[in-house]
């Protein structure tokens, strides 16, 4: 029997069904990546890891998860759900190897160099290509009949569009404002919510009406519901822009937004949960598509809780929670959901090792997401950490690779029903060989492993915040005892075990999920040699006093320059803070061997 190149294969559009199994089997890959890095990224909280930047490996993270596996499988649902004829699929054939070479130039430059001139070529080489993909659907959709599938369609393609004006936006506002204005933070936000809350989340739901019209099933979504929810997507932006002018005006508008968000879906989740039950929707599908719309509830729910200003704050200052949010969108509503409906059709097979796959991804999304929102709702409560709590956010987050093995190895055997009637012998390929599977798991895990390494040859700069603290910006003058009502501080000479004992619970519940005890850089700058480094003034100041000295203080604009990524308010008290400086007097000597 002649076999196929590997290496050719994976590039063939020879038939719609060839060109449909190699776009799943890339899609699939970029999302083994993003959840193995993923996994790198749960490993600082655990263990001391060496040569990685964790900014940098962050930056790969998010766009392999949403540029390369949530791009790719919503843009395929939409291509081999909507175009019918092979020729005008070809036509297409050019945007998705534009997409996977953009993606490729992604993989092999955030790791280096983070945001840096080839990384931002390649993301602007990939934001271009969706606008030919966009271009090229609305087309479909405009020649097409007008159904409510085919409208949401159109809508989460037009806030995809929308969604890179925020990306366009970032260098002009960098280069007259700089990276620590308001504006600029504002803009990369923008991005954010209108590709989940727009792209991901209508995309998706567009994806199931489509599926459940073609069984033909009549799905009631009038013209001004679809207003109401184009308006909800658009208001609830307002919870980003609190966040840099918290001003009532802008939390009563977030708050109208919810609810009419609220409205929104539930008129959609009524309608979907009744095609749920349909026969012709088992198995494995059945439960994804259940466990999407049950995210999406959530997601509606958790929202509308922000019409009420103080957890509106609490939603965005509390990182875990944030990156709880992000996951039940990308992993639950949209991966749920857009699996659901890829198995479905047919398009991803139900082997026995595929359903093994499923089974762990929807633990490991179950697991992490309750510690997420657990432990946010601890710190909320000033509760401290779940015992162990990194460590078993750690354990949970491996079942994401290993599901994604199972299921990319069953990937190579999936059963078409186009394929089945031209070559019969494809049934033969049910029975899987444990040896093609450990190929399989060993290639996935092999590709990873060349990812690491590459890292690992990359700048360690910026690896400890003495590096950060080296940043010219910090040579200007500036009070060394920072902005804010600590002028005089008294220490002792020795450490109050009892105010060091007190800080340290503070730290746990509140600093470390942004911050290590090492000079490791996470989130934000590793705590070690920070006493070394600053006046105790201005460690309190910037504990207490944050927003005045992030937006005045050189050395504080500096650090966020640096991190990219703003520290929050957590209205910590004098006495509190007291607390912290004294546990980080002990850390260090600890650290120097005193």
């Amino acid at each position: 029997m002649i076999t196929q190149n590997p290496i050719s294969s994976i590039f063939s559009f020879s038939s719609r069904v060839q060109f449909r199994q190699n776009w799943m089997r890339w899609a699939f890959g970029f999302f083994f990546l993003a959840v193995c890095l993923g996994l790198v990224m749960r490993s600082y909280h655990v263990v001391e890891i060496p040569y990685f930047e964790y900014r940098n490996i962050l930056h790969t993270h998010s766009h392999l998860a949403m540029l390369g596996w949530g791009h790719l499988m919503l843009v395929a649902g939409m291509v081999f759900g909507l175009v019918k004829e092979q020729d005008q699929i070809k036509d297409y054939k050019w945007l998705f190897l534009g997409t996977v070479i953009a993606l490729l130039g992604m993989l092999f430059s955030f790791p280096f160099q983070g945001y840096g001139p080839i990384s931002i070529s390649f993301s602007t080489l990939h934001m271009l290509i969706s606008y030919g993909f966009a271009y090229k659907l609305l087309k479909v959709i405009r020649s097409g009949e007008n159904t409510p599938a085919t409208r949401m369609i159109r809508l989460a393609i037009w806030f995809m569009v929308i969604s890179t004006l925020g990306l366009w936006a970032v260098g002009p506002i960098s280069a007259t404002l700089g990276r620590m204005h308001e504006l600029y933070f504002m803009t990369v936000q923008w991005f954010i919510h209108f590709q989940l809350n727009g792209w991901f989340v209508l995309g998706a739901l567009g994806l199931i009406l489509l599926y459940f019209e073609e069984l033909g099933f009549q799905i009631p979504w009038p013209t001004y519901q679809e207003w109401i929810l184009s308006i909800s997507v658009v208001m609830t932006f307002m919870l980003a822009v609190t966040w840099a002018a918290p001003k009532p005006i802008f939390f009563q508008i977030n708050g109208m937004a919810v609810i009419i968000q609220l409205i929104a879906y539930f008129w959609i989740l009524k309608s979907v949960f009744n095609l749920v039950k349909t026969d012709k929707l088992k198995g494995i599908a059945r439960v994804l598509l259940i466990l999407a719309l049950l995210s999406l509830m959530a997601k509606a729910i958790l929202q509308g809780l922000l019409v009420f200003p103080s957890i509106a704050v609490i939603s965005y200052s509390i990182r875990i929670y944030v990156i709880g949010f992000l996951h039940l969108v990308l992993l639950g509503v949209m991966t749920m959901g857009v699996s659901a409906v890829a198995i479905a059709r047919g398009w991803i097979n139900e082997l026995p090792i595929s359903k093994t796959g499923w089974i762990l991804l929807i633990a490991g999304f179950v697991l992490t997401e309750v510690l997420l929102f657990l432990q946010g709702t601890l710190v909320w409560l000033e509760m401290g950490f779940l015992p162990g709590y990194n460590f078993w956010l750690f354990i949970a987050s491996c079942l994401f690779p290993l599901s994604l093995a199972f299921i990319m190895a069953g990937l190579r055997f999936t059963e078409f029903p186009e394929q089945a009637i031209s070559n019969p012998t494809i049934k033969l390929q049910k029975q899987i060989n444990p040896e093609i599977m450990k190929k399989s798991l060993i290639l996935s895990m092999g590709i990873l492993g060349i990812l690491l390494t590459s890292c690992g040859g990359g700048s360690t700069e910026g690896e400890s915040s003495a590096a950060s603290d080296a940043s010219p910006k910090e040579e200007v003058k500036a009070d060394p005892k920072g902005i804010g009502e600590f002028k005089s501080v008294e220490i002792g000479e020795g450490i109050d075990e009892t105010l060091a004992a007190s800080g340290k619970a503070i730290v746990d519940m509140k600093c470390t999920a942004c911050h290590q005890l090492n000079d490791k850089r996470l989130v934000g700058p590793g705590f070690q040699g920070v006493t070394s480094r600053r006046e105790p003034e201005w460690i309190m100041n910037m504990i207490t006093n944050v927003d005045v000295m992030l937006d005045n203080d050189p050395q504080a604009q500096a650090l966020l320059e640096e991190c990219l990524t703003r520290m929050p308010n957590q209205n910590i008290s004098a006495d509190e803070a007291r607390s912290i400086l004294e546990f980080m007097r002990k850390n260090d000597l600890e650290k120097a061997g005193i």
